[in-house]
């Protein structure tokens, strides 16, 4: 039961007209009250959406024998497409990058018997990808006019994309099905929000705010706060660079930074503005939904203690006049890996599964319609995918009831079907919003890199193109000279539904804490686990959502930023030798790729301070 004083908070975000006093600190940025939305809500809201596509336009391929086969769809005639059309043909082979010729033999591999008979061995030219330009037409080829006018045709460069995710050298070969910008922009008296989720592995916070610069430029009156977050999706091309190509020990960086500039940061700044300029008065509907039973077909837990959040938190914008759908907003937090780290094709994976279900409808294999969609255009946010929330591994069946195959689109649309029909359910339940004023507040904030691989990463060798700041690189680091990233933690406020928007993985426990209940019929700890746990010194409750309040209260990771896992301090385990390289026994992966054990604790303070803000509407 919810202490009286958050009682009063519900009321009054959501109850008529009676005024909330504010209380607490404000933070850095924050409506209403500050400049600019000095007369805060008056009733009048609008909402609109809009969607803008940021898949590549033209990309040069991988040599299909260049390409290792593996998992249980391999390709088995070294096509990347293999017999069954799925795309497991994976990452480089271990001697892509020598000059071994066209077959991809060099002498003593299994197979080889002398140069290749076209003369390709030790030309001096890459064998590995197919030098066609970004049209992808060899000489030769069907439609082939004749070389690209770009220059990019037989210019021994890779004009490719690397996938980002899981390893390195996985080079995309096509699209299974686009990716997209998608935003949404609230507006209530002189407060305006927008919103963009983006179909990537994540964005950094630098390129978060090059969004909103974009923005600025092409809006006389931009939103109050733009707050930009990232599928996950780990089937798109790198935005980070740390998945770019690799021979030897050090990886190059793996960014178009074209693309990422003129298509993805261009295209997610154009959405704000569409979705602004279609902007109409409307009405909100709010409501959760819960997976259940088959939260297991849809999310698994890799790391000890088993805490799963099978919450989805939903929203539906309509029309105030006509009542006609404008959208939804779908909320679950996994991570969108459902294809494996061998899949060569362009997917926004269940996230953009679940889109389609809402907007058009969950259909069976027969193309027979089982649950009509809501319409208009589906947003999906992402949850909490930390430690490790994932698609991997759950069995999960479509709706004729067959179980899908593991790395599967089948089992991508499963997953996104399971989650919207739960969603398009609770929406028959959903409650209108009678005072959906409008809130934010922004915080920026300095994170130390503790991480060694970060830290060489960022400062030795410009694989992460993103700057460190109060720190002198004419000394050595210490406890008084560490590198440092600009981030920020942000709280929305639409009415009695709250995000907490945060800059990175965030692993459920924080927000939710540690209920046997989360672990949905495991046990808690893996009996084998040789580093397990210790819940004796887990924190105690309050916890991020407990703090936020509300009456629907929801974190988003990957909020305008990108920093690797969030794990809790008591079970912040690094391995004796190498840490950062070497994960601690026990599945401790997350460390590894954290930016150090200070990290949680500045962000916990940070939480508590932007939480205990509240403001006057």
């Amino acid at each position: 039961m919810r202490r009286l004083t958050l009682l009063c908070a519900v009321i009054f975000l959501t109850c008529g007209p009676a005024k909330s006093v504010a209380k607490g600190t404000p933070p850095e940025h924050y409506c209403p009250g500050a400049t600019g939305c000095e007369k805060g809500n008056d009733g009048n809201l609008t909402v609109g959406m809009a969607v803008k596509e940021t898949t590549p336009l033209g990309w040069e391929q991988p040599r299909p024998d260049y390409l290792e086969d593996k998992g249980p769809t391999a390709c088995p005639e070294g096509s990347p497409l293999g017999t069954d059309n799925q795309p497991h043909c994976g990452n480089l082979i271990k001697d892509a990058f020598k000059d071994c010729g066209n077959d991809g033999l060099c002498a003593g591999a299994v197979g080889y018997t002398a140069p290749y008979a076209d003369g390709s061995q030790g030309d001096g030219k890459p064998d590995w990808f197919l030098d066609c330009g970004r049209d992808r037409l060899c000489p030769g080829a069907t439609g082939y006019t004749g070389p690209d006018a770009d220059g990019t045709e037989g210019d021994g460069k890779f004009q490719g994309y690397w996938f980002a995710g899981f390893d390195n050298n996985r080079a995309m070969w096509d699209v299974h099905d686009a990716t997209y910008a998608r935003a949404i922009v609230i507006t209530n008296g002189d407060i305006t929000i927008a919103m963009v989720s983006v179909d990537t592995i994540g964005l950094f916070n630098d390129d978060v705010v090059r969004i909103r610069a974009r923005v600025g430029k092409k809006m006389t009156t931009p939103p109050d706060f733009i707050f930009v977050s990232s599928t996950h999706v780990h089937e798109a091309p790198d935005t980070m660079g740390q998945w770019g190509r690799q021979e030897g020990d050090i990886p190059e960086r793996g960014v178009d930074d074209v693309w990422l500039d003129k298509v993805l940061i261009e295209n997610a700044a154009q959405a704000v503005v569409d979705a602004a300029m279609s902007a109409k008065p409307a009405k909100i509907y709010s409501v959760q939904a819960h997976l259940g039973d088959r939260t297991r077909e849809v999310i698994g837990d890799t790391r000890d203690p088993q805490v799963i959040d099978d919450t989805i938190n939903i929203l539906r914008f309509n029309e105030k006049a006509s009542g006609d759908i404008i959208g939804t907003l779908v909320s679950i937090g996994n991570h969108p890996e459902t294809l494996g780290g061998s899949n060569n094709r362009l997917t926004s994976d269940f996230p953009g599964m679940i889109r389609s279900a809402m907007e058009k409808g969950i259909f069976n294999s027969a193309g027979q319609m089982i649950a009509p969609g809501a319409g208009g255009t589906c947003y999906f946010m992402q949850g909490k995918p930390g430690g490790m929330m994932t698609s991997l591994h759950v069995v999960a069946k479509d709706v004729d009831g067959n179980i899908t195959p593991q790395y599967s689109f089948a089992k991508a649309k499963a997953i996104g079907d399971i989650v919207a029909k739960d969603a398009l359910d609770a929406l028959g339940t959903a409650k209108a919003m009678t005072a959906p004023n409008l809130a934010y507040g922004q915080q920026s904030l300095l994170l130390r890199v503790e991480n060694e691989i970060f830290q060489l990463s960022f400062i030795g060798l410009s694989v992460l193109k993103r700057p460190v700041v109060d720190f002198d690189k004419s000394k050595s680091i210490s406890e008084t000279n560490y590198p440092k990233l600009n981030s920020e933690i942000s709280k929305i406020q639409i009415g009695g539904f709250r995000i907490l928007g945060m800059p990175g993985e965030v692993l459920p426990e924080l927000s939710i804490g540690y209920d046997p209940a989360f672990a949905y019929g495991k046990p808690q700890f893996d009996p084998a686990n040789p580093n397990p746990p210790d819940l004796s010194k887990a924190p105690a409750a309050p916890y991020f959502q407990d703090q936020l309040g509300g009456e629907i209260s929801m974190t988003a990771g990957l909020a305008n930023d990108e920093v690797g896992y969030l794990v809790p301090t008591y079970d912040y385990k690094l391995a004796d030798t190498h840490p950062y390289d070497n994960e601690a026994p026990g599945d401790h992966y997350e460390e590894t790729n954290s930016l150090g054990p200070a990290e949680v604790p500045t962000l916990q303070e940070a939480v508590t301070k932007l939480t205990g803000w509240e403001p006057s509407l």
